[in-house]
């Protein structure tokens, strides 16, 4: 680490207590400590003619006396955590967190800075905290960025200002808009006309902002608004079980759906379990971070194994009804173009571009990977006017390119697609869009393309979805009933039919008729929790097409609900005798039982099938067995 940088600067990292670990600032109006006011030293004994309470614990006495030593001996060392997008499993950031280095010292994280707050030695401790991170930050990955936590009411402070400048990160080889300014939500703002004009400072600078514990402090959604960050954490606590809590469900959904509409990036933090990970893909969360994806470490790594679980979990996201059959998947449409290495020289490209109008836009790749993209009217405009052309000619265009622009992976359905493209800000709605798979630039799809493509999609709903209860038909059943057949996976195939239904339908009329069948298709989109492809083959008969083995419990909970909810749709005194007066098929009045229910599941447990016609012969067998069987049944094979 420089001397003169070490010098420059003298705050700014704040304990994020919610990890275990980090950094921690004073007050803006505290000074740093010095011996005699408090701070303890190599000299001192902790507790005598000093203003700390009057009486302390041995443990206490001892953790004091370690807290000098840790700070006078530099004994911290930095740990990072990454964090990962949802998508692809690639590493976005890191944020910097801090250990003890000496085994002897040991104590916890949130007890030492809690300690060093009470000694007066809190802006020692994490100015120590903040050189040893900024003193790798020269391995940090290039264009990854690197989150500091930091008090809302030190970020004012004239120290934390003039020491993280544009030239103090030069030095150790970063720019200014690899850096996030982490907030925590937990500290109540002094003065927020203050914190807002310095939270500008700091953005006219090119440094980003997130906000930190969204859900659990003072400022909430009035914070988020008035700063508006580039990039929202989710508070742990929320994220906690959230496959288990609906309630959690819903808030963490009303946060994805405000921040994407505002263009905020949404970070959940604390994922520690497969089933979080899991709930947060389907909510649509697109950045990650907990011990799950990857624990703290002290180089910038990540688990190899990580990103191809997320990727799977993302693309298993996607295997829904009309998500796999009826949208195409975005990386279909992807075009490769011409790309450029980041040093290629700016006035090269624009002579290129002016020479062959087809070049619509500027992709800058290097190792396989977008790094950046420059729009061919941006480019215009950095060579227009006056003096454009003799400012940028000499520059590369890596000096030029925007690293902010709309990546989405290679398996997204258009619809998705469309729908964050059309989210963009005025100035770049009509940017094409770039396309990776497994963090590699793919290519790029131009808006026209796209919304040529999302027509075309909505005609082909139209076709081949049921107009009733707007479930897949038949063309696309074939296609997933084939894809199982044919694939590797587990898969539970199960087919459901009304019983009795056109007793019921002649006797109560066609409406009523359709009302049982929307109950059927309502029931069904309520137990399909784990992404089960569900179609409407016709009249009263349905399937459902799980990446599982076990239908049963699928099937015994609808088949109860069903058994309850139909009632509904009887008049008091069949529901009482238990049966319906209707004309059978040849014209013949007679009785008929309340409509129930069949399903009749194949599963390749046990059995596996060639083609689609021994499946199809099984399907019939099975079937035939459930229909005989009285009242609401279901057999798995």
């Amino acid at each position: 680490m420089p001397e003169s940088a070490a010098a420059e600067n003298q705050a700014f990292a704040y304990l994020d207590r919610s990890k275990g670990g980090g950094f921690s600032t004073p007050s803006p109006f505290q000074s740093p400590a010095s011996p005699g006011d408090g701070a303890i030293t190599a000299d001192e004994t902790p507790g005598s003619d000093s203003d700390m309470p009057p009486e302390k614990t041995p443990s206490e006495k001892t953790n004091l006396t370690n807290l000098g030593r840790i700070i006078d001996g530099g004994f911290i060392k930095p740990v990072f955590q990454p964090i990962v997008s949802l998508k692809d499993g690639e590493i976005m950031a890191y944020e910097a967190l801090s250990r003890i280095s000496e085994p002897r010292l040991e104590m916890d994280i949130e007890t030492m800075f809690r300690l060093a707050e009470k000694a007066g030695r809190l802006w020692d401790l994490e100015s120590l905290c903040r050189s040893r991170a900024l003193a790798k930050l020269a391995l940090k990955p290039r264009l990854k960025k690197l989150f500091l936590n930091v008090n809302p009411n030190i970020i004012n402070d004239e120290n934390f200002k003039n020491g993280l400048t544009h030239k103090f990160l030069v030095e150790y080889g970063a720019e200014t808009d690899e850096i996030v300014f982490e907030l925590t939500e937990r500290v109540a703002v002094i003065d927020m006309n203050v914190f807002l004009n310095s939270v500008a400072h700091y953005r006219g600078q090119s440094f980003n902002i997130a906000i930190d514990d969204m859900g659990s402090g003072f400022s909430g959604l009035n914070m988020m608004v008035r700063v508006q960050p580039e990039f929202v954490k989710l508070d742990m606590n929320l994220v906690r079980h959230i496959d288990k809590d609906n309630i959690k469900i819903s808030l963490c959904r009303a946060f994805q759906e405000f921040c994407q509409s505002e263009n905020i990036n949404l970070i959940a933090e604390g994922i520690e379990t497969e089933a979080e990970l899991k709930t947060l893909i389907q909510l649509g969360v697109p950045y990650g971070q907990g011990f799950f994806l990857a624990p703290p470490e002290e180089g910038f790594s990540v688990k190899a194994e990580t990103a191809d679980l997320v990727a799977s979990f993302y693309s298993k996201h996607y295997i829904e009804p009309t998500a796999t059959s009826v949208y195409p998947i975005i990386g279909h449409l992807a075009k490769l173009r011409r790309t450029f290495p980041p040093d290629t020289r700016a006035v090269e490209i624009f002579e290129l571009t002016k020479a062959n109008p087809t070049i619509t836009e500027v992709c800058v790749v290097e190792n396989e990977k977008i790094i950046g993209f420059l729009s061919r009217t941006a480019l215009n405009d950095h060579f227009g006017g006056r003096y454009g052309y003799s400012l940028h000619s000499k520059k590369k265009i890596k000096d030029l390119m925007n690293t902010s622009f709309l990546k989405v992976p290679y398996n997204m359905p258009v619809d998705s697609a469309s729908r964050r493209a059309m989210q963009r800000s005025y100035d770049k709605i009509y940017n094409p869009i770039v396309v990776e798979k497994r963090g590699l630039f793919q290519g790029v799809v131009t808006v026209r393309d796209l919304l040529e493509t999302s027509t075309k999609v909505q005609l082909d709903i139209a076709v081949h979805s049921n107009p009733l209860t707007g479930l897949p038909g038949n063309l696309l059943i074939e296609k997933e009933i084939k894809s199982r057949l044919f694939g590797e996976g587990p898969f539970c195939i199960t087919y459901f039919d009304l019983d009795n239904f056109k007793s019921y339908n002649d006797a109560y009329g066609f409406t009523n008729g359709d009302l049982m069948l929307k109950l059927v298709s309502a029931l069904l989109k309520k137990y399909a929790k784990k992404n089960e492809f569900l179609g409407h083959i016709g009249g009263d008969d349905f399937i459902v097409i799980a990446d599982y083995y076990d239908g049963e419990s699928f099937c015994r909970g609808l088949l109860e609900d069903f058994s309850r909810e139909v009632l509904a749709l009887y008049r008091e005194d069949d529901i009482n005798q238990g049966f319906i007066v209707s004309k059978n098929r040849h014209g013949v009045t007679e009785n008929f039982p309340l409509a129930s229910l069949s399903a009749a599941g194949l599963s390749n447990r046990k059995r596996s099938y060639a083609d689609l016609d021994s499946f199809s012969r099984d399907a019939a067998r099975l079937k035939k067995i459930c229909k005989q069987h009285s009242g609401n049944y279901f057999e798995i094979w």
